[in-house]
């Protein structure tokens, strides 16, 4: 039901200074503070754990405990199961969550509440991605899936593969690829995107999804794959020990890496960009405050301390006011990178399918017996 935030994922070890001075002290006007001052109950929010839980913390959870006097208990990891198990049994023990998948359900209007967005200022709503402002969730962050490819393969002074046509080029671009397994955990919809950008159909064209077209182009490069991978660690692995030549990939893992001295590196061309939201389970106890929070971490300010601490990208355009260039250039959603790119369409992957099966069941389905084959 749910993509998770990766606990895995890396944190930054460089961090801006100045960043918690420009937003300290400039408390948001959102909401009814005397009211939610008073208020005894805890605010519960979910999200990941390891690097991220951290990164949140700092960046995000402290300035509003701090700037608002709400008080919050963080919990990890995410679970969309135990969302629905809470909001089914009349029972709900969190007030706002993290994850991709729960907003854009069939059903989601019995499992989450409609975003107030009479609690945020103007300037957050102006400024934020319209892929970020949905009914029923804000976007938090977003992570591209790019092509990575080996610089020992591919040096500086040699052609590189510009565009998934080229990665599917295995004439002009030779060597071994990988590219994410469509029955992975997660969702894992990426690789069938790249077989139709593959096949000429351009990135504003790509949904609804044309299966035939994507397994047709994927028999195409099915016999240059020596692995499908399903954990975010094994392209990086895979390129570094030049077992493959080129892969689909996590662009923050090829930034970790890169910066290590790996020999490798990535494009932004024709990459997914995959967002992440907030939302409110339906019956939460803490209404008020929660919108409070979602209205909080889409501030320019808020989303700039947090994409200064993780290799992710946010998604209130403003938010670059307050990052380093230099940083900023590595971030998925910099004005430089962000229209290289395309969303994913996560309502589509949620949506009913003619079967009675969402699209994301359908692919997996039609994956797995195609991988067999």
């Amino acid at each position: 039901m749910a993509h998770l935030i990766s606990s895995s994922r890396p944190t930054r070890r460089q961090t801006l200074k100045g960043i918690g001075a420009a937003a300290g002290g400039a408390a948001l006007a959102i909401g009814a503070p005397d009211i939610l001052r008073a208020q005894e109950s805890t605010l519960v929010v979910v999200s990941g754990g390891g690097s991220y839980e951290h990164a949140i913390r700092k960046a995000v959870i402290d300035p509003f405990q701090r700037e608002t006097g709400i008080k919050v208990t963080y919990v990890s990891p995410a679970d969309g199961a135990k969302l629905k198990a809470q909001v089914d049994s009349n029972n709900v023990q969190w007030d706002v969550v993290e994850l991709s998948d729960p907003p854009f359900r069939p059903d989601v209007s019995k499992y989450v509440e409609e975003v107030d967005y009479g609690a945020f200022d103007k300037e957050t709503l102006d400024n934020l991605v319209p892929e970020a402002k949905t009914k029923y969730a804000v976007g938090s962050l977003v992570f591209s899936t790019v092509m990575g490819f080996s610089t020992a393969e591919y040096p500086a002074n040699k052609p590189r593969p510009r565009s998934w046509a080229e990665f599917w080029d295995a004439g002009k671009f030779p060597g071994p690829r990988s590219l994410r397994s469509c029955a992975g955990p997660g969702q894992a919809t990426s690789t069938v995107e790249f077989a139709l950008l593959a096949a000429g159909v351009p990135k504003d064209k790509l949904f609804p999804i044309d299966f035939d077209k994507a397994f047709a182009s994927l028999d195409l490069i099915k016999p240059h794959i020596t692995k499908f991978w399903t954990v975010g660690a094994e392209p990086g692995q895979l390129l570094s020990d030049r077992q493959v030549a080129m892969s689909s990939t996590w662009s923050g893992r090829m930034q970790l890496l890169k910066d290590q001295g790996a020999g490798v590196d990535h494009q932004w061309n024709e990459a997914e960009l995959f967002p992440v939201y907030w939302f409110v389970p339906k019956g939460a106890k803490n209404r008020a405050a929660a919108m409070r929070f979602v209205a909080y971490q889409a501030s320019a300010q808020a989303q700039a301390r947090l994409n200064n601490l993780i290799f992710y990208g946010p998604l209130n355009r403003a938010a670059f006011k307050y990052i380093e260039p230099k940083i900023a250039a590595q971030l998925p959603t910099a004005p430089e990178n962000i229209d290289k790119q395309f969303f994913v369409d996560l309502a589509y992957w949620g949506a009913q399918s003619p079967s009675g099966k969402t699209n994301t069941e359908v692919l997996v389905e039609r994956w797995s017996n195609w991988a067999a084959r």
